[in-house]
């Protein structure tokens, strides 16, 4: 008989690891409470590349679809990055949710009293030794917490919940605190939100309906088919702002643009992941369908290409006329709150650009650069058929996935070869600055030799570290003109 020939050779074959695909910046989520005309998805979401089925699913009159339409009018959108727009449906009728806050003690008190307050009602004075029987007798004695539960100690605080109250219950407030500790210092009582109340049959929030869907379905743009007030609009900024996504809010109302308004609070929370845009319409809708045009405009850019990275300063948005309201005062508003107008200049309409939150396109570009590098850095790992070795070699094919980055960000204009301006630095100081010169970036890793032995027992790779410098952008020009008469 014959004997098998792998008594000689025997062959194994290893097949490529699977990776991630590259993180798509032009993808849309668009929240709407509107209810669907037409079929829609079971999940409570449909994906769409054009305006055409969204008509469909929900009527040619609904906010969605017209906002869907400027989307899709813009030239270049989304589409050019091979982006899509996800309609998400917002919950209309939400089970009821009891709302709980907990009163922290900064320490211990030994001596003093406090009161608390609910909606302009306080309690009598509130003794340091006061237990939660005590706390939640004294707060049932107000209007409206009739059936309000306490639980805790000063030590570790007390959970009050506000049993029988009707959605979000206001924050508790203190006065007339007189603790002190056993040392004499004072003791401060700080009331904060633990669970929001959600009222029975409201509708769901914008920072809800963001988190109960991140995991759902893949969006990088974040708008909603509604003008959203101040607090739901800074909950929503907050939630996005730890993510890898960007929202957009647009007001009509100046006061929003003004020190410490809606839109100047963005600013003043650096809470830049979201963009504010002021548009003086009559109406909602026109404001709304500005904001679309501005998204499915500024949320085109392919990073893949060359060159293509983009200002949306002095941009035209088709299918928007210029803000009717707009003067020079409102758009110094405009420019120190950080939103982004769409005006008339000399009759010509185009977008004007505010850096005050960093200009879009300086948030936008660093999005994709850090997904991309998470990506890069991923799928050399996981692509491995055997291992990546914790040797210098290993941790230099690890730099090269993201050198490839930083060689598409020049490519693509948003780096540059420049002059490094800050004084951080890292690494050898003169290699990073002849990078920096010559390539517009530097990549730097811990020697391996210099590693802590907790850190490669655990298999964790070196620090690596990355500068680039930005290319910016011109926005405006100053000219002096001299004359030799």
């Amino acid at each position: 008989m014959d004997l098998s020939i792998s008594n000689v050779i025997n062959v194994s074959v290893l097949e490529s690891q699977a990776g991630l695909g590259s993180f798509n910046t032009s993808n849309v989520a668009l929240f709407t409470h509107e209810v669907p005309a037409g079929s829609f998805g079971s999940l409570g979401y449909a994906m769409y590349l054009d305006p055409i089925q969204v008509g469909v699913d929900f009527g040619t009159s609904s906010k969605t679809y017209q906002m869907a339409n400027q989307i899709f009018s813009q030239s270049p959108n989304i589409l050019a990055n091979n982006g899509y727009l996800v309609v998400i449906l917002m919950l209309n009728n939400l089970s009821a949710v009891t709302a709980v806050q907990h009163l922290s003690f900064s320490t211990v008190p030994t001596v003093g009293n406090y009161q608390l307050g609910f909606v302009g009602n306080y309690t009598t004075d509130l003794p340091f030794s006061a237990d939660a029987a005590a706390v939640q007798t004294a707060l049932r004695l107000l209007a409206g917490l009739g059936t309000v539960t306490v639980a805790g100690d000063t030590s570790v605080g007390f959970d009050v919940t506000f049993t029988g109250v009707s959605g979000p219950a206001p924050l508790l407030v203190v006065r007339h605190d007189s603790l002190q500790d056993t040392d004499g210092f004072d003791v401060f009582v700080t009331p904060t939100t633990t669970t929001p109340g959600v009222a029975a049959g409201s509708a769901e929030t914008l920072a809800a309906a963001i988190n109960r869907t991140v995991g759902l379905v893949l969006y990088f743009g974040v708008m909603t088919s509604d003008i959203l007030s101040q607090v739901d609009m800074l909950a929503a900024a907050s939630v996005v702002q730890a993510m890898d996504k960007i929202a957009f809010f647009v007001s009509r109302n100046p006061a929003d643009v003004a020190v410490s308004g809606m839109l100047d609070l963005l600013r003043a929370g650096s809470l830049n992941h979201s963009r504010g845009l002021f548009y003086g319409a009559a109406d909602d809708l026109t404001a709304l369908l500005m904001m679309a045009a501005y998204v499915g405009r500024a949320l085109s850019t392919n990073f893949n290409g060359s060159n293509t990275t983009a200002t949306m300063h002095l941009k035209g948005l088709a299918g928007v006329q210029p803000d009717p309201t707009m003067t020079q005062t409102l758009l110094g508003l405009c420019q120190a709150a950080g939103a982004d107008i769409y005006a008339s200049f000399q009759g010509v309409p185009k977008v004007f650009t505010s850096g005050a939150n960093k200009f879009f396109d300086q948030v936008y570009n660093l999005l994709w650069l850090v997904t991309s590098l998470k990506i890069a850095g991923f799928n050399y790992l996981a692509q491995a058929a055997t291992k990546i070795p914790q040797t210098e070699d290993g941790i230099s094919g690890l730099k090269s996935a993201y050198r490839q980055v930083c060689e598409q960000a020049v490519t693509n204009q948003y780096a540059a070869p420049g002059v490094w301006t800050s004084s951080t630095t890292f690494g050898n100081q003169a290699d990073f600055l002849a990078n920096i010169t010559q390539r517009g970036y530097y990549i730097y890793s811990q020697p391996i030799g210099q590693q802590l032995p907790t850190e490669r027992a655990a298999r964790r790779c070196p620090l690596i570290q990355i500068a680039v410098k930005e290319a910016g952008a011109e926005h405006s020009s100053s000219v002096i003109v001299n004359i030799n008469a």
